[in-house]
Formats: C-alpha cells, structure tokens, sequence
C-alpha cells in the first residue's frame, strides 16, 4: 500500500492508504504503486483516479478532477499539492455542462488573445469536470 494524500488550500482532500494512484502530468498518465521511485513533477489539468485495493475493478476507482499542481512520491508517500481538485460526488453534472456553454460562448465572443486564453481554460476545466462526473456514473452501475 502506499500513503496518498491530496492538499488543496483549502485543506485535505484525500489522506488514506492506497493499492494505486494514477495521476495526469505533462508526459501522460503516470500509475504509481507500493515501492514507486523518488519522484516529484507537475500535475495538469485532469483526472486523479484511485484503486483503494488490489483488486478492485476500475468501476470501482475514486475520480477527482484536478487543475494541476505537484506531484511527489516518496517513501511509499504519495502527495499531490493542488489549488483545488473536486471529488466524483461533488460536482454537479448540470451545473457543469452550463459553465461549458458560457465558456464556449465567451471564446466565441472572444476580442483578443487573452480573453481566448482565458475561455479556453474554461473549456478545459469544464471538460475535465464532466468527464469526472461521467465516471461517478460508471462507478455506480
């Protein structure tokens, strides 16, 4: 087993013992088991996703939806240090879909580079936010 935690400013929002945790970085998709070497990297927008034991079949996984941070291995320790991350149960599926379409608009209406760039991140978070919620449903049939 290996110790995860995950550190948001407002707080824990993860801290248990653990089978695998796989965590989206600039490279991909990194899975980190019991025994994983020293590691510390960036974390990007996307998807922590949990298997609490050995196992248990990916339906069964915890999702959180996640807007980049740091990840560091060390000593069968896992943490992830994020601004926010948002746990499966915690998003709301038709909320998320309406802050898409705003900010689907808002890149549309978009008169300038920074305001596109500001849309786009909107976009991505949304995404990331309704895919999350989609695996809530997986996990519940």
């Amino acid at each position: 087993m290996i110790h995860f935690q995950i550190l948001t400013i407002s707080g824990k929002k993860f801290d248990d013992d653990v089978y695998e945790v796989v965590l989206p970085t600039p490279d991909g998709q990194i899975g980190v088991l019991q025994d994983h070497m020293p590691l510390i990297t960036v974390s990007t927008t996307g998807v922590i996703s949990i298997r609490h034991e050995q196992h248990d079949p990916d339906n069964r996984m915890d999702h959180f939806a996640t807007y980049g941070g740091v990840i560091e291995v060390s000593d069968n320790n896992l943490k992830v240090l994020v601004d926010e991350a948002e746990h499966s149960d915690e998003i709301n599926e038709a909320e998320a879909k309406q802050a898409m379409e705003l900010a689907q608009k808002m890149k549309s209406e978009a008169k300038d580079q920074t305001s596109l760039e500001h849309a786009q991140g909107l976009i991505d978070r949304s995404a990331i936010r309704l895919h999350v919620a989609g695996l809530k449903h997986r996990r519940q049939h």
